[in-house]
């Protein structure tokens, strides 16, 4: 009997501290205002009951302002009120910032950490463009080391190099002067090389056309006509054309220079100096004769002896 007396007596003095600490906690609470510091508030209450931490410069502090419902019962931030603090100052009392804050440090993390990985993007993209850089100026370097001894006759290796230093180095207003200056000069010589094969292509077949030169008047002496006048033709070389004209009719005919003209491969009329003694009236049988020149790099196709008198005559040299 005598102890339960006791338990009793230790269990009530222990709930008339729990009040009045409650009580004061309550009187002290309303005093507070946002606004006042942490060492204030510390001083009017004391210690936190329970405390949360959301940042280095953020924490809430719980104060107990309601009784457990048993004496065994822990105290919970339910029977707590919250004061907020930041930056060691009250911004609220009775409200709880901590799923607020908590979202709030949670979002700043993440924006560190992404800050950090950008930073850290930013920082290899800076250290990769410093390696490319090193990277190109080196090739620059061993590529004018490259071109100084290369003379200038050999245009082919200096375009070559120099086109690598111009995409090494776009701006460089030299080596844009380079590239064009052995561009023009390899253009010059590939034209003067074309123009070399050209004239050597010209000069064997004119060498194949003087080779067939006999063959070619076997046929091209043969008189052929349109039995009013008949014409025979001798190629003696280097642009000269022996003409016979021959009037093979009963009637006079007459030939002219203007009669005469002399196609190339391309049907154009080629220019020619004519002998007068072409210039002639024939008598039935009669033959006029004479020299056709001509520029003896033309490949003659056709020769025309044409008159209103003859009509039309010619001679091929195909």
């Amino acid at each position: 009997m005598r102890n339960s007396v006791k338990v009793f007596i230790i269990a009530f003095l222990s709930a008339s501290c729990a009040h009045l600490q409650i009580s004061k906690n309550i009187e002290a609470l309303g005093k507070i205002q946002p606004g006042d510091t942490q060492e204030t508030v510390f001083e009017s209450l004391g210690p936190p009951d329970l405390r949360h931490d959301i940042s280095e410069r953020r924490f809430i502090a719980f104060y107990q302002t309601q009784v457990p419902k048993s004496l065994n019962q822990s105290v919970t931030r339910e029977l707590c009120t919250p004061v907020a603090f930041e930056n060691g100052r009250v911004v609220a009392v009775g409200q709880d910032l901590t799923d607020a804050w908590t979202e709030e440090e949670n979002q700043r993390k993440r924006r560190a950490e992404i800050a950090g990985h950008e930073r850290q993007q930013a920082e290899r993209a800076k250290a990769d463009q410093r390696e490319a850089e090193a990277i190109r100026r080196k090739k620059i370097a061993s590529l004018e080391k490259k071109v100084r001894p290369v003379p200038v006759s050999n245009a082919a290796l200096n375009l070559k190099l120099y086109r690598q230093l111009l995409e090494l180095n776009p701006d460089n207003a030299r080596y844009r002067k380079k590239v064009a200056f052995y561009e023009e000069r390899l253009a010059a010589r590939e034209k003067a090389r074309r123009e070399r094969e050209a004239l050597a292509a010209k000069q064997r077949r004119h060498m194949a056309w003087e080779k067939a030169r006999e063959a070619r008047n076997e046929s091209l002496r043969q008189y052929t006509g349109n039995g009013t006048a008949e014409m025979a033709v001798h190629d003696m070389g280097n642009g000269v054309l022996y003409v016979w004209v021959k009037n093979v009719s009963n009637q006079i005919i007459t030939t002219h220079p203007d009669h005469f003209t002399l196609l190339d491969s391309d049907d154009h009329k080629v220019p020619c100096e004519i002998s007068d003694t072409l210039d002639s009236v024939l008598e039935p049988g009669n033959i006029s004769h004479g020299r056709i020149e001509y520029d003896e790099e033309i490949e003659p196709k056709e020769l025309i002896f044409q008159n209103r008198e003859s009509g039309r005559i010619s001679k091929s040299f195909r």
